[in-house]
C-alpha cells in the first residue's frame, strides 16, 4: 500500500485532535505512563506521525526521537520541536541497544505482510537496551464487529461480507470503507509476534474498550467509554478498535 500517499493527502494532526478520538488518545497516554520507564529515558517513536505523542512525552521529560515514512509528518513533528527523521520501521538508522523504549503505534497495521511486521519488531528489539520496553499498537480484528454495530451496519449484506472476510484473514482494504490495505490482529497473534521477535513479559490490552466504537460516533459518551475501557482492558480487549501490547527485552 502507498502509506506515504495516504497520509500526505490528509492531516493526521486534525484527525487525532477530534473529540471522536479522545478515548484512544487518553487511554494510550495512560498506558504509556504505566509501561514506559521513568524520564529522562530515551524513547524512539517509530511511525510517530506528526509528533503529537512525541511532544507529549518530551513535555514530560523524555528524550524522544521520531521516525516516520512520510516527509510531511516529519516536517510537522519538527515544527512541534520534535527531533524527527524520515525512516522505515523495518530499517532504522539507529545503533544497536541505544534506546530505553520503542513505540510502534502505527506501523504494524500498515504492514499486511507478516515478514514485514517481523522485520519491524526485530528492529525494535535490536535498538532496545537490555530491559528496554517496546509498546506496539494494532487494530483489533474483532473490534470491526463493534465498529459495524455502532454504525448500524450489521444488516448491510456488503458490510457483513467484508467483516466476515476480515475475521477470516485479518485484511481490510479496497472494496471496504478504507482506501488502504491494513492488517488487523487478534490478541493471541499480536502477543505471538512480539514473542517471536524476542520480547518477554508480553501484555496485550484493549485501548478504547467495548463502548469505544459508540463514543467515536457520539463524543458525549467519552467519559463512560473511558471508564469501561479501564475496567475491561484485559477481559474484553478484542472489543476495542485498537490493541496495545507491551514487551520487554530480556536483561
Amino acid at each position: 500500500m502507498d502509506v506515504v500517499g495516504h497520509y500526505s493527502g490528509g492531516d493526521e494532526n486534525v484527525r487525532m485532535a477530534l473529540d471522536r478520538n479522545r478515548v484512544e488518545w487518553d487511554r494510550t497516554c495512560e498506558l504509556l505512563a504505566r509501561w514506559l520507564p521513568a524520564p529522562p529515558a530515551t524513547v524512539l517513536d517509530v511511525g510517530g506521525g506528526p509528533g503529537r505523542q512525541s511532544r507529549h512525552l518530551l513535555d514530560r521529560g523524555y528524550d524522544v526521537t521520531l521516525f516516520d515514512l512520510t516527509p510531511k509528518h516529519v516536517d510537522q513533528a519538527t515544527a512541534r520541536g520534535v527531533r524527527a527523521h524520515v525512516a522505515d520501521a523495518r530499517q532504522l538508522p539507529v545503533d544497536d541497544t541505544s534506546a530505553d523504549a520503542v513505540l510502534l503505534l502505527g506501523p504494524l497495521y500498515h504492514l499486511p505482510d507478516a515478514g514485514d511486521r517481523a522485520r519491524a519488531l526485530a528492529e525494535a528489539w535490536r535498538v532496545l537496551r537490555p530491559g528496554g520496553v517496546a509498546v506496539v499498537a494494532a487494530l483489533s480484528r474483532w473490534g470491526r464487529v463493534f465498529v459495524r454495530a455502532a454504525a448500524g451496519q450489521l444488516g448491510d449484506p456488503d458490510r457483513h461480507r467484508h467483516t466476515l472476510a476480515t475475521m477470516r484473514d485479518g485484511y481490510v482494504g479496497a472494496g471496504d470503507t478504507w482506501d488502504e490495505v491494513a492488517y488487523l490482529h487478534d490478541t493471541h497473534e499480536l502477543a505471538a509476534e512480539l514473542t517471536a521477535a524476542g520480547l518477554h513479559d508480553v501484555t496485550v490490552v484493549g485501548v478504547e474498550g467495548p463502548a469505544g466504537a459508540w463514543a467515536r460516533r457520539d463524543p458525549a459518551l467519552n467519559a463512560h467509554a473511558l471508564e469501561l475501557a479501564r475496567i475491561a482492558e484485559a477481559a474484553m480487549a478484542e472489543t476495542s478498535i485498537h490493541l496495545l501490547a507491551r514487551g520487554v527485552k530480556e536483561s
